[in-house]
């Protein structure tokens, strides 16, 4: 196995920080969702799954890993010495996002993907703001789309069963799919989001 270790504020993070079982069962989980698609892969919460994923993206030949955190240096700490291939985007974004008015036109932590303009393939949900990352998910979703959830047997975040059904439970994740009923739905609105996006951007520029 590769050395998925670093070490952030003279603290050794090892992949075993989590469980013995938590890198295998995370290679095994993501290994049949790439059986679905695996070019464009959002993590939401860096860690130790990240060095993973920067792996499995590499043997896949992804077009796009995107990876957010909220802390910056220990996301810096993460990846360092480590080779950043092209296809891998590290961002850092902040939870609230911007607070000057009630017009502000900045996105966060959570909303950050929608400006991309793509769906993902692989989302993985294990950092701050789980409920609402993965309301956003299923906006970056198409109809074959694994999103996966650490922690899934909290109750804080079993509401989003109302728009994704579960396709397995294991002892450390949960795998989910957006319902199909609503796959139309949320791509009209992805749709929409995007062209917002878009205009946002022109506006950056011409202002």
């Amino acid at each position: 196995m590769n050395n998925y270790g670093f070490t952030y504020n003279d603290k050794y993070y090892s992949e075993n920080t989590y469980g013995e079982d938590y890198v295998p069962e995370f290679c095994r989980v993501i290994e049949n969702a790439s059986v679905h698609g695996s070019n464009n892969v959002l993590e939401y919460g860096s860690g130790i799954t990240s060095l993973v994923l920067l792996d499995y993206c590499s043997k896949w030949n992804s077009q796009l890993f995107v990876t957010i955190d909220d802390n910056k240096e220990y996301q810096d700490a993460i990846f360092e010495n480590r080779n950043k291939p092209s296809f891998f985007k590290p961002i850092t974004q902040s939870i609230n996002g911007e607070c000057k008015n009630d017009r502000d036109l900045s996105l966060n932590y959570s909303t950050y993907p929608l400006s991309l303009g793509i769906k993902f393939d692989i989302i993985f949900i294990d950092g701050r703001r789980r409920v609402e990352c993965a309301f956003i998910s299923a906006l970056l979703s198409n109809q074959c789309t694994t999103i996966i959830m650490h922690d899934y047997r909290r109750l804080r975040y079993q509401p989003i069963l109302s728009i994704f059904d579960i396709v397995e439970d294991g002892p450390q994740f949960r795998l989910l799919r957006l319902k199909q009923e609503l796959n139309y739905l949320f791509n009209k609105k992805f749709e929409i989001i995007k062209n917002i996006c878009e205009v946002l951007k022109w506006h950056d520029i011409t202002h």
